[in-house]
């Protein structure tokens, strides 16, 4: 049976000239992502950003060393996870994903984590965080819980470049990837208290709190 790897690999391969969007022809690189095909945790940022583009890698500008250092506080490095973005070409100028682009290009994702089966989907930023949850809803509304979706834990956590223009948002950064760490150590299962996706409409009434400790949201 074709693995993992193989099965990414002939995606990327099936992908990488795509021209279904205007981005195809302003892009240097198609950034597909990059990582472990077996990775259990994976991170899907917005969009490729201009060292992006030009290496044809994600998260490898200042966001990515931030990233990196993150992972590495938990005892992850990038070889253990996978890194995707919504988009896999650089809108210009840095400028947001239009939704028809994310229409476009949203059933490549998709087909990654089929491929991947990640038991945790981290979501950097808006972008990512409402496409995966299938809300309109803000980050910091979403930010900081913890949701159940297709069997696997999705933590919408804040963009690593936020802590660029921001460096208070670093500690927030801290606290997501601890929670991370909670879990994995839990062995990765889904907290019985956790929020079922298509119940984010009501999340008032039943939200749980990610910054509570690792026994109050049922890991433990």
């Amino acid at each position: 049976m074709e693995d993992k790897r193989e099965k990414l690999k002939n995606f990327y391969f099936q992908i990488k000239d795509c021209m279904e969007c205007d981005l195809g022809t302003t892009r240097t690189r198609f950034v597909f992502g990059g990582g472990s095909a077996f990775a259990e945790i994976m991170f899907v940022g917005e969009a490729p950003g201009k060292n992006e583009d030009l290496q044809g890698l994600p998260f490898v500008g200042q966001a990515g060393k931030i990233l990196d250092s993150l992972l590495n506080s938990i005892g992850l490095d990038r070889n253990m996870v996978f890194i995707a973005n919504v988009l896999k070409c650089r809108p210009p100028n840095n400028r947001d994903p239009e939704i028809e682009e994310i229409n476009v290009c949203k059933k490549y994702l998709f087909r990654q984590i089929e491929i991947i089966d990640p038991k945790i989907i981290c979501t950097l930023g808006k972008y990512s965080t409402q496409l995966l949850l299938n809300t309109d809803k803000g980050i910091s509304d979403l930010r900081g819980k913890v949701f159940e979706k297709d069997s696997r834990i999705i933590l919408p956590i804040n963009h690593p470049a936020a802590a660029l223009y921001t460096p208070s948002r670093m500690e927030v950064l801290q606290k997501d990837f601890t929670r991370i760490k909670e879990i994995m150590d839990a062995g990765y299962r889904i907290p019985p208290s956790c929020i079922k996706a298509g119940e984010i409409a009501g999340m008032e009434d039943n939200q749980v709190d990610m910054d509570k400790t690792g026994e109050q949201l049922g890991l433990f």
